[in-house]
């Protein structure tokens, strides 16, 4: 087990300083020194202390006086320390991703869902909508609904400047005129029966027949037309390559799985295209289909990621209902994930096919 002092020893040199240039402590009052805050702040995140736990923490350690209001308002003043604090251990810890020169301009969002539960007697069950920072590993938007609502880029605010990494479940024609209407741009994986797409000769583009010229060493890269908003024609990228052996064999045992759970038969011609990993971009010629496969592909160690937030750090369970205390929150459970990597001394965190060979499946 982990404890607060160990993840304290692994924080990164000048987090104390950047207490001050944050602004998490700018008066002197109840909690004055950084180091207490911080320790208060990991209490609450690692052992899921209540707000009036906190503050009797506070009081019998002596670490300062404090009520559970004035904790929270702590707490959510630290969102932008916390920040800092996550951009330098994924540059001098255990995850490092270096930003390939391809992506300069970009910022890269994997997007993702996951059930939460409130806290409380209620117990009721929302989805927790999330895009993360993939080269600065910070949470940079949320939003939170009812289960009704679901997993599609409409959820999210979207910039010129943002680019989203999503697998299927985001793969839809309205999450990609969001996205554009933004002037965002994505990388989306495609379902079978996804939507129609055209060739430039105006015609319904046959996509099963075009993935079957792949060899399974080369990659697709095809210019398409889709239908959006006002019927208009946009021109988008779909970039494919064909799984190993391996992964198909292990795509068609999972969907065996799922006929034999749901009591029904999946369509040969689904079954034909999950023997692929197929995209959509709108990304320029300039970006390789071979980057963009790449790129997806780091999107699969996110979903690890957040996997083991959930299941060790109680990430599914969100205790706070304000949108600065939520981000705060978010941040706050990357920081405990980077320290404990850290202290595992994981080294390897690459996307690498060697690393992660079932990101094909």
């Amino acid at each position: 087990m982990i404890s607060v002092a160990q993840l304290l020893k692994e924080m990164p040199n000048g987090y104390i300083e950047a207490c001050y240039s944050e602004k998490a402590i700018q008066r002197k009052r109840g909690i004055t020194d950084p180091g207490d805050l911080m320790m208060l702040c990991l209490f609450h995140l690692l052992n899921g202390c209540s707000l009036m736990e906190i503050s009797e923490v506070a009081r019998l350690t002596k670490l300062g006086e404090v009520s559970d209001v004035a904790f929270m308002k702590r707490f959510e003043g630290c969102n932008n320390w916390f920040k800092w604090i996550i951009s330098e251990l994924v540059t001098t810890g255990a995850v490092q991703y270096k930003k390939p020169e391809w992506l300069e301009g970009y910022r890269v969002m994997a997007v993702d869902a996951s059930d939460v539960t409130e806290k409380g007697r209620s117990g009721r069950l929302y989805h927790l909508h999330f895009a993360l920072d993939l080269f600065k590993m910070e949470s940079a938007q949320y939003a939170i609904t009812t289960q009704k609502v679901g997993e599609t880029l409409k959820n999210f605010t979207v910039g010129d400047k943002d680019l989203f990494v999503a697998d299927r479940a985001y793969g839809s024609l309205n999450g990609i005129e969001h996205c554009l209407k933004g002037g965002g741009s994505f990388v989306l994986r495609l379902r079978s029966n996804c939507f129609k797409m055209y060739g430039e000769d105006n015609n319904a583009l046959d996509l099963h027949g075009q993935l079957r010229s792949l060899d399974g060493k080369g990659t697709l890269d095809l210019k398409v037309y889709v239908s959006t908003d006002k019927a208009r024609r946009t021109p988008l990228r779909v970039c494919a390559m064909k799984k190993t052996e391996e992964n198909i064999e292990a795509a068609r045992k999972k969907l065996r799985r799922k006929e034999s759970k749901k009591q029904c038969a999946i369509a040969e011609e689904t079954k034909e295209f999950n023997e692929y990993i197929v995209l959509i971009t709108n990304l320029p010629d300039m970006a390789t289909a071979c980057q963009i496969l790449e790129l997806y592909r780091l999107r699969w160690q996110v979903e690890i990621h957040f996997k083991r937030l959930k299941s060790i750090l109680d990430f599914g369970e969100l205790p706070k209902r304000r949108p600065e205390s939520v981000m705060a929150w978010l941040n706050g459970k990357m920081i405990v994930a980077l320290l404990i990597e850290k202290i595992i001394g994981k080294e390897d965190f690459s996307p690498s096919r060697e690393f992660c060979p079932e990101y094909m499946a």
